[in-house]
């Protein structure tokens, strides 16, 4: 009778080490999802959405627009205040303090802030002008910031950047569009 109690009381507590065990190995990772209106800067006739998903730490974009300079690559990055608890937003025309009518990468900072993620590789427009990208990037991997880094992505911005300054000359740098971004 003591062997059967013995064998019972092991077969018992190898089931619940057994069951312990399966319970630490389930993690389940929420899902954050963000979107962004990609509206024009500088009457580029820029336009489109942008989303964002961040699961762990991977974060995938997908940025679709139109209007864009067909044939040119356009830099686009996710910017934001340093703070990261300030939101970030799309410079008003007012923004252009030299009145040039373009509003530069300098006179925008003060509202969108820093590049804190480049999205890379940077798209090139098809012949109609539009843009197709997505990427998924492991933060805190191969460069890229952390997720801290990143946080409160509700309080940031996607900025695409290219066009032509009037006189036929492509300009890569001079922002094109933006959009804030909500958390969904």
């Amino acid at each position: 009778m003591k062997i059967i109690k013995g064998l019972f009381l092991s077969v018992l507590l190898l089931s619940f080490t057994s069951c312990d065990d399966d319970d630490d190995n389930q993690v389940i990772e929420e899902t954050f999802n963000f979107t962004a209106q990609l509206s024009e800067i500088n009457d580029s006739g820029v336009s489109g959405t942008a989303a964002i998903s961040v699961q762990g730490n991977s974060l995938t974009v997908l940025v679709e627009a139109e209007g864009m300079t067909p044939g040119e690559p356009h830099p686009q990055h996710i910017h934001g205040l340093e703070n990261g608890e300030e939101n970030a937003t799309c410079p008003p025309e007012s923004a252009d303090t030299n009145e040039d009518g373009i509003i530069t990468i300098p006179e925008g900072v003060p509202f969108y802030g820093g590049v804190l993620l480049p999205l890379a590789d940077f798209p090139v427009a098809d012949e109609n002008g539009t843009i197709s990208y997505q990427q998924t990037f492991i933060l805190g991997e191969n460069g890229n910031p952390t997720v801290e880094d990143l946080s409160a992505l509700q309080n940031r911005v996607i900025v695409l950047h290219g066009m032509n300054d009037g006189d036929g000359a492509y300009v890569p740098t001079t922002p094109a569009a933006c959009g804030e971004l909500s958390l969904q």
